[in-house]
C-alpha cells in the first residue's frame, strides 16, 4: 500500500497508486480539420464580440466552447503560427472574464470562508482523519495537507449540516454513479465530487448558468452529448449527466496527467490552468495553489473535493449522520408521441410526482415531441405500457388552447410562451404556412427553468462532439464497497486511457434491482426524422443502437447529421 507525500509536508492517506502516476496517453500530432481552425476563429471572435458588448455569459460561454475544441490539439499544432495567435486571443478573453465568473461561479459551490487552525488543531484533526481512514484504500490521490485537514474541519464542524443533508441526497445516486465511472475507467472516489458542487441536486442552477448535479455550463454539455431545448434538459439527468462528466473528467486528466490538475479543469477550465502551468514552469497543483496565476475558488476546490473524499466514504467515523434513500432505479417506456405526464399518470395509476422524480430532464411536465425514452417506477413498465396504447391520440396532451388573433406572429407567440418557433410548430404538428390569424393551437404548460438556448441561434454551426462510445442504457447499480478486516476497501479503476482504448469492464447485476428495458426492434420505428440538435450519439442512445450500426445502415462516414434527414433504425 502506497504513502502519497503531502506537497505541503503533510502525511498521506493509504491508497493504491494513484492513476496520475501513468503517463498520459501521447496524442495525435496530425492537424486539426480547416473546419475545426475556422469553428475556432469564430468561437475567438463572437467572445471578442460579446466583450465589446459587455455580455460575459456569452464571452465565457464562447472561451469554453473554444477551450474544449482545442483539447486534444497537440502542441505542435497549438505552435503553428496561425493558431498560436488565435490560441493567444482566446487567453485575453479568458483574462477578461475571470473578473466575472470569480463572481458568478460560485453558484452551489462551497464558499465557506477558510480560517487557518492552529497547529495543535490540526495535530489534532490529523490524528482524526488517520484514526477514522486506517486501512482505508483510495483509489483518487489525498494529500494530507494543512489545507485539506483545514476543510475536513469545516465539513465536520461549521456546516456538518450542510454535508449530512448532501450525503443522504447522494446516497440515492452514488451507485449509479460508482457504476458509470467503472465502465468509464475513472476513479470511484471522484463520485463525491457533487458534495462540492452541487449538493446532489439535480434540480441546481448556479448564478453562471450552471445546470445540474454535476453543474454542466451549456456549450459543455452539449459538446459531451446532453440535449437541451424547450422539451427537456439532459444536464439535469442523473444518469446521462454522470456519463458526461465521467468522460469530460477522463479527457481532462488524459490532456493534463494529473488528477489535480484534471479538477482545476473542471472547475475553472483546462485553458486557464494550462497558463498557470506555463506562467509558472511547474505542472504541481500546490505551486500553482501559492501562486496569483489561479483564482481563489480554484485553488480551494481541490483540498475540498479531497476532504469530500474522505469524510464521504466514512462519515459515522466523523459523527455525520446519513440518511440512506432508495437507489436511483427504473423502467423503460417507450413513448411514440407527446404525452402529457398528468394524463400518462392518470390512466395508468403512477402518480405524477414519481415520474417527474425519475425523469428530471423533462422541463414541462411532458414527453418531448415524437419518440422518447420515458422512465417509470420498478414494475410498473408493463401497466405503464398499456395504458399508454389505450390513450387516443387527442387525449395525449392537457395543453392550453391559444387562437391566433391579426398581427401575431410565429416568432412573438414562440417567445411568449418561452418556445422556439420550431418547437411550437412541433407541438402542434403544423407547418409554417399553417400559421394563420384565427387556429386554435395547444401551448404546453411553462418550462420550469428560464431558456439558456437563447444565446445559441440555430443557424449558427454546432459545436464538434467527442467521438466517444454512446451513451448505454441505465440503471444497472452494482455494490458499492466490501467490508475486509473492519476496513472498507473502494474499488480499484484501471489507469485511464484515450476514449478509443478505454474498455469498461462489465460490472455485476445485482438479481434484485429492475433494469431498464431493452428496446427491441419489434417495438423501435423504422426511420427516424432528425430534429435541430440531434447527433448520432443522442439518437443512437435514445434507441438503443451502436453508432457503427447507424453509420452502416445510413451509410454515414462520420457524425454529421442535416435537420430533416431521415435515419435508418433498422437493418436494410
Amino acid at each position: 500500500m502506497a504513502l502519497i507525500l503531502a506537497a505541503l509536508g503533510g502525511v498521506g492517506v493509504g491508497a493504491v497508486p494513484p492513476p496520475a502516476e501513468v503517463p498520459p496517453v501521447e496524442k495525435s500530432l496530425q492537424a486539426p480539420h480547416e473546419s475545426a481552425i475556422l469553428r475556432l476563429k469564430s468561437l475567438v471572435e463572437a467572445a471578442e464580440k460579446a466583450l465589446e458588448a459587455e455580455d460575459s455569459d456569452t464571452a465565457s460561454n464562447c472561451a469554453e466552447e473554444a477551450e474544449v475544441l482545442i483539447a486534444d490539439w497537440s502542441p505542435e499544432v497549438l505552435r503553428r503560427a496561425d493558431i498560436s495567435k488565435l490560441i493567444e486571443r482566446l487567453r485575453d478573453v479568458l483574462k477578461q472574464t475571470e473578473a466575472d465568473s470569480e463572481e458568478a461561479d460560485e453558484g452551489l459551490q462551497i464558499t465557506e470562508e477558510e480560517v487557518s487552525l492552529s497547529e495543535g488543531e490540526l495535530k489534532a484533526e490529523r490524528d482524526q482523519v488517520l484514526a477514522a481512514e486506517q486501512g482505508a484504500v483510495f483509489d483518487f490521490p489525498i494529500d494530507l495537507n494543512d489545507k485539506v485537514l483545514t476543510w475536513v474541519n469545516i465539513f465536520t464542524g461549521r456546516i456538518k449540516n450542510k454535508i449530512e443533508a448532501s450525503l443522504s441526497r447522494g446516497s440515492r445516486y452514488l451507485p449509479l454513479i460508482r457504476q458509470i465511472f467503472a465502465e468509464e475507467g475513472i476513479p470511484q472516489d471522484l463520485a463525491f465530487l457533487p458534495i462540492v458542487e452541487s449538493g446532489y441536486i439535480n434540480y441546481a442552477r448556479s448564478p453562471a448558468k450552471a445546470v445540474g448535479m454535476w453543474q454542466f455550463m451549456p456549450a459543455t454539455g452539449r459538446i459531451f452529448g446532453l440535449t437541451g431545448n424547450a422539451w427537456m434538459e439532459e444536464r439535469r439527468d442523473p444518469a446521462k449527466a454522470t456519463r458526461a462528466a465521467a468522460r469530460y473528467l477522463r479527457n481532462l486528466y488524459r490532456d493534463s496527467g494529473d488528477w489535480y490538475l484534471a479538477l482545476a479543469g473542471y472547475n475553472n477550465g483546462p485553458g486557464r490552468v494550462e497558463s498557470a502551468a506555463q506562467a509558472l514552469q511547474s505542472r504541481n497543483f500546490w505551486d500553482m495553489a501559492r501562486s496569483r496565476w489561479m483564482r481563489d475558488a480554484t485553488k480551494s476546490y481541490v483540498p475540498q473535493m479531497c476532504a469530500a473524499v474522505l469524510v464521504g466514504r466514512f462519515p459515522e467515523r466523523y459523527g455525520l449522520h446519513v440518511a440512506q434513500e432508495a437507489p436511483f432505479v427504473f423502467e423503460t417506456v417507450e413513448v411514440d408521441r407527446m404525452t402529457s405526464l398528468a394524463v400518462l399518470a392518470r390512466h395508468a395509476g403512477t402518480g405524477i410526482d414519481a415520474l417527474k422524480d425519475l425523469n428530471p430532464e423533462l422541463l414541462r411536465a411532458t414527453t418531448p415531441p415524437g419518440h422518447y425514452t420515458l422512465r417509470v417506477p420498478p414494475g410498473t413498465a408493463s401497466t405503464v405500457a398499456h395504458a399508454l396504447a389505450k390513450i387516443p391520440a387527442a387525449e395525449r396532451v392537457d395543453f392550453k388552447a391559444y387562437v391566433i388573433r391579426k398581427g401575431d406572429t410565429l416568432a412573438k407567440v414562440a417567445a411568449r410562451f418561452e418556445m422556439s418557433p420550431g418547437d411550437l410548430l412541433a407541438a402542434n404538428g403544423i407547418t409554417k404556412a399553417k400559421f394563420r390569424p384565427g387556429r386554435k393551437i395547444q401551448v404546453p404548460p411553462p418550462s420550469v427553468l428560464p431558456p439558456v438556448e437563447a444565446k445559441f441561434k440555430a443557424e449558427e454551426e454546432k459545436p464538434k462532439v467527442l467521438s466517444d462510445q454512446p451513451l448505454e442504457p441505465l440503471p444497472v447499480i452494482p455494490g458499492s464497497t466490501t467490508e475486509t478486516n473492519g476496513a472498507i476497501k473502494a474499488p480499484q479503476t484501471p489507469p485511464v486511457e484515450a476514449p478509443e482504448k478505454a474498455a469498461p469492464a462489465p460490472v455485476p447485476h445485482p438479481k434484485d434491482v429492475p433494469v431498464a428495458v431493452a428496446k427491441s426492434e419489434a417495438i423501435r420505428p423504422k426511420v427516424h426524422l432528425v430534429k435541430r440538435g440531434e447527433t448520432l450519439f443522442s439518437i443512437g442512445e435514445r434507441y438503443g443502437l451502436e453508432l457503427k450500426d447507424l453509420r452502416k445502415w445510413n451509410r454515414i462516414k462520420g457524425n454529421k447529421l442535416q435537420a430533416g434527414q431521415r435515419l435508418r433504425l433498422q437493418k436494410p
